[in-house]
């Protein structure tokens, strides 16, 4: 039941995100890719065993100090070039999960930290990038317990205004 609330949740953080209006959530008027990138999303978080957070209520962390590890899965030059959420680390993390080396499962996880309780948010670029699904997949499959997608990516973060690390 917990994991259909959160797929729901997915599916609805899609919707809003799109900026569902009477006339449709895509600029150019068609649904089926918008469609299909929400039942992957909703997908992805079922068998992810994370949860989401929007960008409202991350920022809302943030502002309020809240103890947490944010994890960047972006290229190290995207960091860069976008900017980084304030006190987050980068462990990047490949496209793909065929691209999935050792190495990048070990850095993810040092970035983690051993304290498999804490609040661990992972993000990317945008809402249909995967990086942030395939580390959160990986840390949830490790054993930690309170790990967070946050779908919308340094580029939900800046279209908000919100302040970046560079």
């Amino acid at each position: 039941m917990k994991r259909v609330r959160t797929a729901l949740m997915g599916i609805i953080l899609l919707c809003f995100l799109g900026g569902c209006a009477s006339y449709g959530t895509s600029p150019k008027g068609l649904e089926v890719p918008i469609e299909q990138a929400a039942l992957s999303y909703a997908a992805d978080v079922q068998s992810g065993g994370y949860k989401i957070v929007s960008t409202e209520e991350l920022k809302r962390w943030v502002d309020q100090g809240r103890k947490m590890t944010i994890i960047s899965t972006i290229l190290v030059s995207d960091d860069k070039a976008f900017g980084m959420i304030p006190n987050a680390v980068n462990s990047v993390i490949p496209r793909y999960e065929k691209e999935l080396t050792q190495a990048h499962k070990e850095n993810l996880l040092k970035a983690a930290g051993s304290d498999k309780g804490q609040t661990i948010v992972l993000y990317c670029g945008f809402v249909g990038c995967r990086r942030s699904h395939i580390g959160a997949k990986i840390l949830a499959d490790n054993g930690f317990t309170n790990v967070y997608r946050y779908p919308g990516g340094i580029k939900a973060w800046n279209e908000m205004g919100y302040p970046v690390v560079k």
